[in-house]
């Protein structure tokens, strides 16, 4: 009886493993279908394509063979490709039919990559799938189909000047895994090799674990160049306990297992025609508990590394000493956990390719890594130079002010890293001045105060430069930094970022009176920077959605005690709502309808995406007298907002912005509140937008909307308690009132004693345009009425007071001021 059970079990899971979707159908299935039938912007002919430079040697000891999918191609993220690193690209993918026809990928031809990939000396791969296994069975059994895939293959191939075909069927009857495809593979080689080119590579796509022992794997890799073993999905959304996707070692089944038993006979007879797949990507199970192989509640997504590494700096990264792999847990309603890889479990991958002489490694899928270093650097230094990597860019980036014309900058130390070079720039774009420094703390004094400078850094040794950090800026001040500049925007896959939006904030928040200081958000959660430190936090979140979280746990709570102490914060984005609401948990709704005062209506106004790009103000609210808000289709320098979320008014907050032409009982752009939050009792207040900020590409747009939003924070000047205030201690200079404006406005200023006053007004090139000289023998507030007239042009202009006490003692103030005409 216990031999029977056994039987049964062992032919319950090879089913299984033949029924479900592979890791590539599942993929195509889910991020492909957004960028279905591209146009392509290059020549649908061919025309253009070089052929591969023979003459480029590599620096590499092995093949480095990727995947490159058409949605990481049509994402742009192709363009940090290293084909230095990479001795082939596999095009994924050309479908074909049960008949032989052969269909192109999204935005074929990629004319770009293959030239790129060529100059280098890297072949290019055209990737043939099928995930159907009528249609694969039609496919190499008959024999008029077979040869109108033939030739159909070969006329790609001499189209587009690639290099080489792989052949991806997956989900095949087993009867057709052993001979059949192994003699269909024999006859494909024979063919391209005979009636093309000797040096025509053909590879399949072979399987981790043979089920059920119907693969004929030693025959498979004879019958063809090369072998590219798929070394992931070994546990997914099948799977009833969590574990990694592809696992080094621990259970009966993993990478060990592949190369050393299920491909013991190739390995021994020909290990150059083997090539191991890593997996570029993890998996998030909700769990019962927070333990390792936790009894699965629901399997939430694949996870790519570009996500899962800065996550697991969240989170707190974990390792299994039973798999050899990271991963990281949070609590949110239930227990989170994401397995994934990084360079220190890839890298022991490596050494089983490396230890049993393999023809190489290869990944799945190219792009998924989308702008990080690390895996790039572990090809190099396993497989390339050798060198200790280039260190990872800085971590935790932040700004503070350190006494008057003073900037402090922070920043974690990367592993590696022997020095760095801080760049400075006076308008966001051109960082023409640098210091060399080897401490993480440093300062640049000598600013002038009332700038804003911006800043980005990067970090080096012997082997080279990171990436720079995210730019970030500050205004140098005499006095306490009130203001304090949150940059969440972290994204990169789908969207634009240049992480530079921060310039989009200097000359408002100057406009509005304000200087500040800038911090990324990871040095936020934790705690290089307190929140509770700054009266007004500005939370800039561009389009950033899921997969890179607009508040993780850590956030939301230090935002919560922000406003429950009566912090001000003024936070947009597009897909808060998005992810908080409606892809969060529990947590994340309270959190989102509680505290953002938001409810999330849907994605995009009425549904529909890249339709809507203007919003105006609701009547009677905060952004009334404002015209009309254009905001970027992707064509005005930062980024497409064609999912901008349409929201409701919650919990006592109040619609102040709508789409325009959209009803608002479809949901509103934007929201604010002021008053007590739940765990507070301090008064606090929150603007909250559904348009990201930095992409209202009109400057006087921008300026607007801040100092509205600081009108509101701050209320309106009481000028009468400070006019009944007999003694006051400071000496102040208000931000003038109304601004912009046209043709006069008003400024105020307050003096602790008796004193001689100099107004002085500047243009924008520093020209004084005028001066007044006024004596005041009392303290109180003062105020000046400054009309332009008709005798200057629309601009920014700066108001200076000098005051001399009666001590002889000198104090000056400046603000910016905006003539609208």
């Amino acid at each position: 009886m216990k031999k029977i059970f056994l039987i049964l079990i062992l032919f319950s899971i090879t089913v299984i493993s033949q029924e479900r979707k592979s890791v590539h159908q599942l993929h195509e299935e889910e991020y492909g279908k957004k960028y279905k039938n591209v146009e392509s912007k290059f020549d649908l002919s061919g025309n253009g394509i070089i052929p591969l430079q023979i003459n480029r040697e590599k620096s590499l000891s092995k093949a480095v063979f990727g995947y490159l999918p058409y949605w990481e191609y049509l994402n742009g993220n192709y363009q940090y490709l290293r084909y230095d690193l990479l001795t082939h690209i596999g095009v994924f993918d050309f479908s074909v039919s049960s008949t032989g026809i052969i269909g192109n990928p999204s935005g074929w031809p990629w004319t770009n990559v293959i030239n790129s990939a060529h100059s280098a000396g890297t072949k290019v791969i055209m990737v043939v799938a099928n995930f159907d296994e009528d249609e694969i069975r039609s496919l190499i059994t008959n024999e008029v189909n077979k040869q109108t895939f033939f030739v159909n293959a070969k006329s790609k191939l001499q189209t587009f000047n690639l290099d080489g075909i792989n052949i991806d069927f997956e989900g095949m009857y087993s009867a057709d895994q052993g001979e059949r495809i192994n003699s269909f593979m024999e006859d494909l080689t024979n063919y391209l090799k005979t009636n093309l080119s000797e040096d025509i590579e053909v590879s399949f796509a072979a399987p981790a674990v043979n089920w059920g022992s119907n693969w004929d794997l030693l025959g498979l890799a004879q019958s063809c160049d090369y072998l590219f073993i798929m070394g992931y999905d070994f546990f997914g959304s099948w799977s009833t306990t969590s574990g990694p996707t592809a696992p080094l070692i621990g259970g009966s089944i993993n990478l060990t297992n592949t190369v050393n038993v299920q491909y013991s006979s190739v390995v021994s007879a020909y290990p150059e025609k083997l090539i191991l797949g890593i997996a570029y990507f993890g998996g998030q199970f909700e769990t019962t508990t927070n333990a390792e192989n936790s009894n699965v509640i629901e399997y939430v997504s694949n996870r790519f590394y570009r996500d899962t590494y800065p996550q697991s700096q969240t989170y707190g990264r974990l390792w299994s000493t039973k798999y050899q792999v990271p991963w990281y847990r949070w609590e949110s309603d239930n227990w989170q956990q994401v397995w994934f890889d990084d360079s220190e479990s890839i890298g022991l991958k490596y050494d089983l390719a490396l230890s049993n002489n393999l023809k190489g490694v290869g990944m799945w899928a190219l792009g998924y890594d989308g702008q990080r270093q690390e895996l790039w650097n572990l090809i190099d230094q396993k497989f390339g130079s050798g060198n200790i990597p280039a260190p990872a860019k800085p971590q935790s980036f932040s700004l503070s002010g350190f006494g008057d014309g003073t900037i402090s900058l922070s920043y974690e130390i990367p592993q590696s890293a022997t020095g760095y070079k801080i760049f400075i720039s006076r308008d966001g774009i051109n960082f023409n001045d640098s210091v060399d420094v080897n401490i993480s703390n440093p300062f640049v004094a000598e600013l002038s105060n009332d700038s804003v400078y911006y800043f980005k850094v990067k970090a080096y040794n012997s082997s080279g430069f990171s990436q720079f950090t995210e730019v970030l800026s500050a205004v140098p001040s005499s006095q306490t930094h009130k203001v304090l500049i949150v940059n969440g925007f972290d994204r990169t896959s789908g969207t634009t970022n240049n992480f530079d939006y921060i310039k989009q904030y200097g000359e408002p928040l100057l406009s509005a009176g304000k200087s500040f200081v800038s911090t990324s958000n990871e040095a936020v959660f934790k705690d290089y920077v307190n929140l509770t430190d700054y009266e007004i936090v500005i939370w800039m979140l561009g389009d950033e959605s899921t997969s890179d979280e607009t508040f993780n746990q850590f956030e939301q709570v230090r935002v919560k005690e922000f406003l429950d102490n009566g912090g001000k914060l003024f936070v947009t984005g597009s897909e808060i709502g998005w992810d908080l609401d409606y892809s969060g948990g529990a947590e994340d709704r309270s959190f989102y309808n509680a505290y953002l005062k938001a409810d999330y209506y849907a994605d995009a106004p009425n549904n529909s995406s890249g339709s809507y790009y203007f919003a105006e103000p609701i009547s009677g609210e905060m952004f009334d007298s404002i015209s009309n808000i254009a905001f970027d289709d992707g064509s005005h320098g930062t980024f497409d907002v064609d999912w901008p979320d349409a929201i409701k008014p919650i919990n006592g907050s109040a619609g102040v912005l709508k789409y325009l032409n959209v009803n608002v009982s479809s949901g509103y752009a934007g929201v604010a509140y002021k008053g007590n939050f739940p765990g507070g009792t301090a008064e606090g207040a929150i603007v909250h937008l559904a348009i990201p900020f930095e992409a209202v590409y009109d400057l006087q747009d921008r300026i607007e909307i801040m100092t509205k939003v600081i009108d509101f924070f701050e209320g309106t000047v009481d000028v009468e308690n400070l006019e009944n205030e007999l003694n006051p201690s400071d000496f102040i200079v208000y931000q003038n009132y109304p601004n912009p404006f046209n043709p006069a406005t008003t400024i105020k200023y307050q003096i602790p004693g008796s004193g001689n006053i100099t107004l002085q007004i500047y243009n924008s090139l520093g020209e004084l345009i005028q001066e007044e000289n006024i004596y005041q023998s009392n303290p109180g507030l003062y105020e000046f009425n400054w009309n332009s007239e008709n005798r200057y042009s629309s601009g920014t202009y700066l108001y200076r007071i000098n005051y001399i006490n009666e001590n002889g003692k000198s104090f000056s103030s400046a603000n910016k001021m905006i003539l609208l005409k």
